[in-house]
């Protein structure tokens, strides 16, 4: 009996009512209709009962009426709780949708206040997630990278494979990447035109990189494959996004003018 009094409680609480709320609510289910004077001898809540009550009307969870000239108070149906639900998740949805259309602009005074980078810290499958989410969102139509040398995650790899790289194409951005020279990216060249993918070769035995990184636009992303330390850094920046773009077609000029293989 207890454990279903504690879950109704916590019920009540997630649902945005305060614990003296939740208390008021729970007696007036048990006991029906009650004065305020009668609520503050059945629940021991000795002041301010009023404006907890008057909380609850107004959420359509307790209703007034008038006996013998004085006000009591009823809970209505408890089927009350699912619109009062309801009724949250449309005002959620609407703030979400303000919040969307609000957030270029409040983003825009932000970086015109504060000039410094922005950066995201994200760890384990889920943050590698979000990070290749990002990198491979519409809107942009090149990104320039290097792949490391440490193979991700199996079940991983074949999520980059089946869904992060028809997305790319699928959203038409043409991908730069300098890779470790292998037998399986040499094979992977006959497929560059079609892959909307340009790779250039280098020696992973004399240019080792155990992490992966790309950058577009005024964003960089830097991510760690190593099977127990699945990490990614998100920066946001227009100079430091723009010089290590230069960088890399700097890189991949010399790397196609020195006839090396590209991929």
């Amino acid at each position: 009996m207890k454990r279903s009094t504690d879950l109704r409680r916590q019920l009540l609480v997630t649902l945005g009512l305060s614990s003296k709320e939740a208390v008021l609510y729970e007696t007036l289910l048990k006991h029906g209709s009650l004065s305020a004077a009668q609520l503050e001898r059945a629940t021991g809540l000795k002041k301010n009962t009023y404006p907890l009550l008057k909380s609850l009307e107004r959420r359509g969870l307790v209703q007034k009426f008038i006996r013998d000239n004085r006000s009591h108070y009823q809970v209505g149906s408890p089927t009350r709780l699912q619109s009062y639900l309801e009724d949250q998740e449309h005002a959620l949805s609407e703030t979400r949708a303000l919040l969307t259309e609000s957030l270029p602009s409040l983003l825009n005074d932000y970086k015109n206040v504060v000039d410094r980078p922005v950066i995201n810290y994200y760890s384990r499958l889920t943050g590698l997630r979000t990070v290749f989410d990002e990198v491979y969102k519409e809107g942009k139509n090149n990104v320039y990278g290097c792949l490391g040398n440490e193979s991700p995650d199996p079940i991983f790899h074949k999520e980059i494979i089946n869904k992060y790289k028809p997305l790319r194409v699928k959203n038409n951005i043409f991908a730069h990447v300098i890779s470790p020279d292998s037998p399986r990216a040499r094979k992977l060249k006959n497929t560059e035109a079609q892959d909307l993918k340009k790779k250039y070769l280098i020696d992973p035995i004399k240019y080792p990189m155990p992490a992966e990184f790309d950058t577009w636009d005024d964003k960089i992303a830097m991510m760690s494959f190593a099977q127990k330390d699945f990490s990614a850094i998100l920066i946001q920046h227009p100079d430091l996004a723009t010089t290590l773009q230069s960088l890399l077609q700097l890189s991949m000029d010399l790397l196609s003018a020195s006839e090396q293989k590209c991929y």
